[in-house]
């Protein structure tokens, strides 16, 4: 009697100690349900105010709470990324790949993929190389990686791998032709530099198969013919470009006239070159032309040149090009020569500053030509024509 009476008066205990553990359970999900869009709002907030580091704190919070947020995850592995912090987002990489709340390998793939984006950010090229090749296997993310290799070989100057890399990519969307071609123009370069000719022609013959509008395969095809001293050979070659881009022609005049005066044919090289400009008078030949003109010419001429060149290009480079050719007379008075040197040098120094290459996709800007954009790596982007 005693035990019955025992049960009665226990039992609902339990039951009540059940429902309060209940409702303070309920409360707590309730408060952190409640807690996790705050954390992640402030994280979206302190990104749009380039707090990043406020940011991957917020985050971490939040996954420290909720580790099954996969995707949250490899959101502040990339936030780790994009601040430098490769180290960071190596670890917690490495540490996701392990995680219990990793089911499938399509998951464990894409966590690879960022894994392997971290190594080539880090420097440690072998080690993401590595990774891209085990995922050329997968359904979802092999293009991706093949895309990522592509990226290393160009890194490594590694151009036959970058090759082939390039060919199981393209499709009907994107061939990459302009690539394929630059592509076998680089190993021409290191086979003219080795003077492997025999390389060279067949390297420039497949750069113009892929993409017959390459100029650079045509530049590369002129050298060739010029060092084998066949100049007339070389000058053909070089005359194409013109029709290709004619941007390109300032990176080749130099070397048409050199031809023309191995060929003690000097005449026809300045009506050649002079031609060019009246064409296009927007390309930056001013320099190169009054020169040779001074040279093998006469002042005159060479004054009657900039004047009209100034009319169309009015630059600072013309400009000082001018005055040097007034400076240049025997006649000009020794009291306006100082003032004169002076004028010269400030406007050659102006062009100086403000002359330079760009790309026309990122706007990056150098004193050096590049055909591979060091910015956005664009081939073919750095517009040829040096101007202010």
């Amino acid at each position: 009697m005693n035990l019955i009476v025992l049960w009665l008066l226990v039992t609902p205990l339990f039951f009540a100690f059940g429902w309060i553990a209940g409702r303070i359970d309920m409360k707590t999900v309730v408060k952190d349900a409640k807690r996790l869009p705050k954390r992640l709002y402030d994280s979206i907030d302190s990104l749009i105010e380039h707090k990043t580091g406020i940011a991957c704190d917020n985050i971490r919070d939040v996954i420290e709470q909720e580790p099954q947020l996969t995707e949250l995850q490899l959101s502040l592995g990339k936030l780790y990324r994009n601040r430098g912090e490769n180290d960071l987002a190596i670890k917690l990489h490495n540490k996701l790949l392990n995680s219990q709340f990793i089911f499938s390998n399509d998951e464990r793939d894409l966590i690879r993929l960022e894994l392997a984006r971290d190594f080539q950010n880090a420097g440690l090229i072998d080690r993401s190389e590595s990774l891209l090749l085990k995922l050329l296997d997968s359904e979802l993310y092999s293009n991706r990686a093949q895309e990522l290799l592509l990226d290393i070989y160009q890194q490594d100057k590694n151009w036959l791998y970058a090759i082939e890399t390039a060919k199981k990519l393209s499709n009907s969307n994107y061939n990459f032709h302009t690539e394929l071609a630059q592509f076998n123009c680089e190993l021409a370069q290191e086979a003219l530099i080795k003077s492997d000719n025999d390389s060279v022609i067949k390297y420039i013959t497949q750069a113009l198969e892929i993409n017959r509008k390459c100029v650079r395969a045509n530049m590369l095809l002129g050298e060739l013919f010029f060092n084998q001293e066949q100049y007339e050979k070389a000058i053909a070659t070089w005359q194409l470009i013109e029709k290709q881009n004619y941007l390109y022609l300032p990176k080749v005049v130099d070397k048409i006239f050199d031809a023309y005066t191995r060929l003690n044919k000097i005449k026809e090289g300045l009506t050649l070159i002079k031609g060019y400009t009246k064409l296009y008078p927007k390309l930056n030949l001013c320099d190169f032309l009054y020169s040779k003109l001074s040279t093998y010419d006469n002042l005159d001429s060479a004054l009657e040149y900039l004047r009209d060149t100034i009319r169309n290009q009015p630059t600072s480079k013309v400009a000082s090009l001018m005055i040097d050719s007034y400076i240049s007379r025997a006649d000009l008075s020794p009291e306006i020569r100082p003032d004169a040197e002076l004028i010269k040098n400030i406007l050659s120094k102006y062009h100086e500053q403000l002359a330079n290459y760009r790309c026309g996709r990122c706007n990056f800007k150098s004193k050096t030509f590049f055909w591979q954009c060091p910015a956005c790596y664009e081939w073919e982007s750095i517009n040829p024509n040096y101007v202010e």
